[in-house]
This record gives structure tokens, C-alpha cells and sequence, in this order.
């Protein structure tokens, strides 16, 4: 989705259901590209306001609410294979791209829905890894690419990092990251925070984190 004038609380509604998913009908991912220029605090800032409005969807709808497990920013060009990240077993990722010259790819693949070819999708819970064993092309008629390399413009992707268990109320999908030129002479800049899904009462210190995240340029490798 090409942002344009749209509000953090705008794109935080059109992202939500989408996300946040209860069947197989809708992604559990959302891509979102900013053609505004940016600075990377300014990016840093759309991040923690899209949370918030996130997490207030999140109660308004499940009585539940969203609290940091990560955010971290990184520079890395490493393959990755398809996998939940480590988390609450309801959780959510958001991936905030930086410009850069560096062309990958996030590749997104729905395990509900390879879980479906099963004789019953239990059979594929019961065995479920957070990373993928098998081989890639079981999961490709399920995966869906994002190019998330563009010199020109900062864009984020929010995907649903849930495990398949009793307790979660939403379904996941497996993500993986492909480098399509490596060149460790350039920067490939990402911004990453895992949300878990929490009790709507239970106290937490976001706001040391946030402030952490927002004020210090530190890039890890």
C-alpha cells in the first residue's frame, strides 16, 4: 500500500484486520511504502505511533493489548529461512525498511494454509517448528514477496508472528529474508520490533524502551 495522506490511526485500521486475521481469507501481513521524505527518527517515530494505535485495536477487539518483546534497529544482509520469530506464542513483527541500495526481499509464507493440505491441520500443529524443515517449495503456492529495497523510500511490513496453539487468537505466517545483492560496502538498515500480544491489565515499561529506541542511533550487526 502506497501511503499518501492517510493518519497513523488510518493506516493502523486498514492494517489491523488484515493482520490480525482469524482465517486463511486475509494475508497476516500489511506493506506499507512512504513516498514522503523521511528522517530515520521521524521513522522511528511512525513505528511506536503505529503501535500504540495497534494495541488499541487490539484491546478494543480482544480485550488484549500489545507490548514489546524487541525493537531493535539492525544493519544486515544475511539470508534468513522461513520462521516465527522467538516470542509470546501471540505475537506480532513490524519491519521498518530504511532506504537503501541494497536489493532483498521478504518472502511470506501462510502455514494455515499449507496446514490445510494435511489430512487434518492438527497434524501439521502438532508438528509445528518456529523454523521451517521441509523443503521451501511445500510452502510455495502459499508465499507471497515483498521487495523491501528502495534507495528512495522508508516502508514497514507488519505480519502476524503467532504460533498455531489453543491459546492464540489469531493466525501466523512464516517469514524469511533474501538478499538479492550483497555488497557489505553498503547499509541495509532495519528497523525491528516484535510485539506479543498481553492481558489488557498486565503493567509493562514501554516507555524506557520506546525512549531508547526513539533517541539512540545505535545500529547493531
Amino acid at each position: 500500500m502506497e501511503v499518501k495522506n492517510e493518519t497513523i490511526k488510518q493506516l493502523a485500521e486498514k492494517s489491523f484486520n488484515t493482520v490480525f486475521r482469524t482465517t486463511t481469507e486475509a494475508p497476516g501481513f500489511m506493506h506499507l511504502v512512504f513516498s514522503e521524505e523521511l528522517t530515520p527518527y521521524q521513522f522511528r517515530c511512525i513505528l511506536t505511533d503505529l503501535k500504540k494505535e495497534l494495541s488499541a485495536l487490539t484491546v478494543s477487539k480482544f480485550n488484549k493489548k500489545l507490548d514489546y518483546h524487541w525493537l531493535v534497529r539492525f544493519d544486515q544482509q544475511e539470508n534468513t529461512p522461513f520462521h516465527v520469530d522467538n516470542a509470546a506464542d501471540q505475537s506480532i513483527l513490524m519491519l521498518g525498511y530504511e532506504p537503501s541500495e541494497i536489493k532483498s526481499e521478504l518472502q511470506i509464507a501462510d502455514y494455515h494454509a499449507y496446514a490445510e493440505t494435511y489430512k487434518t491441520p492438527e497434524d501439521y500443529y502438532s508438528t509445528f517448528s518456529p523454523v521451517f524443515k521441509a523443503e521451501d517449495d511445500l510452502l510455495k503456492p502459499f508465499t507471497s514477496k515483498i521487495s523491501t529495497a528502495n534507495k528512495n523510500k522508508y516502508s514497514i511490513v507488519i505480519l502476524n508472528n503467532s504460533s498455531p496453539k489453543p491459546n492464540v487468537d489469531t493466525l501466523g505466517v512464516f517469514h524469511k529474508a533474501r538478499i538479492l545483492n550483497k555488497d557489505l560496502s553498503k547499509s541495509r538498515i532495519v528497523n525491528s520490533m516484535v510485539l506479543n500480544v498481553v492481558e489488557a491489565d498486565k503493567i509493562t515499561e514501554y516507555e524506557i524502551k520506546e525512549n531508547r529506541f526513539l533517541n539512540n542511533n545505535l545500529i547493531s550487526k
